[in-house]
């Protein structure tokens, strides 16, 4: 496919989930990096590292946390956080995971286990409970302890049975946060709160409080029990880092950390090198080699350490290897003991994209706008082989939309107006200026009317272009600009606009489409539908049925088939808009958040998630099934490539989608 980077190698794990000749083929393009919430090592194989996210998805890597393939997912939420993952030391392909949820449905999570290496996941206990830390105990594999948000569980037969071992209802030994076993008794334990930490040496029978020499009111994010050293814990507090050399009754804090990066998420061991400790910060990673005397970080203080594992030495890392997963950056490795890190990101790819542009003059060339990043704004001109950041300028607070145009790339704004991204000055500016006189908004950049009094006035009947644009089209010799005031065209590459009249009064319009030439518009208003087929001169009038709801967006698969998405679903024409039917047949009766058309084959994806295709024009439709397939896609989109569809997720980045049409009973989505 031109413009779309071909996969490197094969993957060998997800091999046997893929079909042998799939209806689709998903190419990953980035960009690469997301947020990494748990690490995992192998213990039998230091470089078999697995990754949790905060969609539930499960990662792994053969070689050391260096490349990464996406495995499965924990559960079928897409907004369940991966807490903890453990390997079994003594089955490595049997691994545990635990998960709390993020959505407005109340509490959410439990504990899950796969036994083939974490492809498929099952639930295997505490279905509903938000779990925040999952520990084995080191002299009991099959002991497993968990925390969560009411309370501790225990299960003595690797999770078939769980009991609670914490008093029910008990105001302190709930929000738990942080689980240690010690290193040579399972019955000994140690759980970190939101308030204080806690143990009990009789397997939950009896707890007492352990926080003399902490500060009160301190939220312990992570507990470690040294197997060197088995009655020397570690607990990390908002209060800072702390070390107990007599199992918990007397803590000390360590000094050397500076107070603003108290917020410790995660303390780990070299277990190659003792005395030396890492920690995982709010401002980077810190390390000490005498037990906590003298620290030092070792990272830019920017990063956000949410995760990490330490390798013993090796070959390739005579030093050990150290693999961090962070906020935004992804997951890092450092093959010196820390001194240098570099990105570890090939085949992680889990931005969140909010808005994309194709570039269909330029193949290969894409503009995405994520959220939860360092960089807003992102382009490749290379199919995403390679990413940079355009900016400054833009944010993705107010942002409405991006566009492709031919004279480079805008972005319309919630507030109003427009902004374009101008390669001189490398950032993005404020563009466009109104023509006439055409009432000017109501609320002026989101203000009341009597702000634009107190402003400094542009030229007469010229202002700047500070609508809301509902929709961006283009033609070689003009644009157009839906806004809610009607439809404004621009004669010189969106420098200056006019009201391009199409209805005695100005109408909103929510979508325009425009052919290459001009001559063929399309315009979904307020009251119905109205084209023209010799650039505005003439105009006809098109209505959906009343239950339709109205419609909001308008597409042609072709000069005679076109597609209106409407309040109540997806309405389809086959004679030019003349008569219009409700194309229904699989599709849920739920609101289309996105359409696109690749030739025979259409994809939708649906406002509450999930992807569906259709290889007979409409007439019928099918859920893609699969990892990749099962998230939140807020843009799919049409490119220069025959049957070729990008796929924008909101946690998993960009595909090139390659559709093949084949019967609606054997769809699915390989994985990659």
């Amino acid at each position: 496919m031109r413009g779309v980077p071909q996969l490197a190698a094969a993957l060998v794990w997800m091999c046997a989930a893929a079909v042998p000749t799939p209806a689709q083929m998903w190419t990953p393009m980035g960009p690469p990096g997301g947020d990494v919430r748990a690490l995992a090592l192998d213990p039998s194989d230091s470089r078999l590292v697995y990754m949790g996210t905060t969609d539930g998805h499960i990662f792994g890597s053969r070689d050391g946390g260096v490349t990464w393939q996406i495995l499965g997912r924990a559960g079928t939420r897409l907004d369940a956080v991966v807490t903890s993952i453990h390997v079994d030391p003594q089955k490595p392909q049997l691994l545990y995971a635990s998960t709390w949820t993020r959505g407005t449905g109340g509490e959410g999570g439990g504990v899950f286990r796969s036994s083939d290496a974490g492809r498929t996941w099952q639930i295997l206990g505490l279905a509903g409970h938000a779990v925040r830390a999952l520990a084995s105990a080191p002299s009991d594999p099959s002991v497993l302890v968990v925390g969560a948000l009411d309370g501790i569980y225990r299960s003595k037969d690797a999770g078939v049975n769980w009991e609670r071992i914490s008093p029910e209802g008990d105001e302190e030994l709930r929000n738990l946060d942080s689980l240690a076993i010690d290193p040579l008794n399972p019955d000994t334990i140690y759980a970190g709160t939101f308030h204080l930490p806690w143990k009990t040496t009789d397997g939950g029978k009896h707890w007492f409080p352990i926080h003399a020499g902490m500060i009160d009111d301190s939220d312990v994010l992570s507990l470690v029990a040294d197997p060197a050293h088995p009655r020397r814990v570690y607990a990390s507090a908002c209060s800072g880092i702390y070390r107990s050399e007599n199992g918990g009754v007397i803590w000390k804090k360590i000094q050397g950390i500076p107070f603003s990066a108290r917020r410790t998420y995660v303390i780990r061991l070299d277990p190659s090198h003792n005395g030396t400790v890492y920690a995982g910060t709010s401002e980077g990673l810190w390390k000490t080699a005498d037990a906590g005397a003298v620290w030092k970080r070792v990272t830019p203080r920017d990063w956000v350490i949410d995760a990490l594992v330490v390798e013993p030495p090796g070959d390739a890392a005579p030093e050990g290897r150290l693999v961090i997963g962070t906020e935004q950056l992804g997951a890092l490795v450092s093959e010196d003991g820390g001194k240098n890190f570099r990105a570890a990101n090939t085949g992680f790819y889990h931005r969140q994209i909010v808005s994309l542009a194709l570039d269909r003059e330029h193949p290969g060339r894409v503009l995405a706008i994520l959220a939860n990043a360092p960089e807003p704004a992102l382009a490749t001109d290379d199919g995403g082989r390679d990413w940079a950041p355009l900016g400054p300028g833009l944010s993705t607070e107010g942002l409405r939309r991006v566009y492709a145009s031919p004279g480079g790339w805008f972005a319309s704004l919630e507030r109003g107006g427009l902004m374009r991204y101008d390669h001189t000055k490398g950032a993005w500016v404020r563009a466009g200026s109104v023509m006439g006189d055409e009432p000017a908004p109501s609320t002026p950049h989101g203000g009341p009317l009597g702000e634009r009094k107190n402003r400094r006035q542009p030229a007469a009947k010229s202002r700047i272009f500070d609508l809301p644009v509902n929709d961006m089209a283009f033609a070689r010799e003009i644009w157009f600009a839906a806004t809610e005031e009607g439809l404004f065209a621009s004669r010189d590459q969106g420098a200056t606009w006019s009201l391009f009249s199409f209805a005695p009064l100005a109408l909103p319009v929510s979508s325009v489409r425009v052919s290459s030439d001009g001559r063929q518009l399309r315009v979904v208003s307020l009251r119905g539908m109205v084209f023209s087929q010799d650039g505005g001169e003439t105009w006809s009038w098109h209505d959906l049925p009343f239950e339709a709801g109205g419609a909001l967006r308008l597409d042609a698969a072709d000069d005679t088939t076109l597609l209106a998405t409407a309040h109540k679903g997806l309405y389809i024409s086959r004679d030019a808009g003349k008569t219009w039917q409700q194309e229904a047949s699989g599709l849920p009766e739920v609101p289309l958040q996105d359409l696109a058309l690749a030739g025979d084959v259409w994809l939708a994806s649906m406002q509450t998630g999930g992807l569906f295709l259709s290889s007979d024009h409409g007439a019928s439709w099918s859920r893609i099934e699969g990892t990749l397939a099962e998230g939140f896609f807020p843009v799919v989109a049409t490119g220069d490539t025959p049957g070729v569809v990008y796929a924008a997720s909101t946690t998993e980045g960009l595909y090139a989608v390659e559709l093949q049409a084949r019967p609606s009973a054997q769809l699915s989505s390989p994985q990659r």
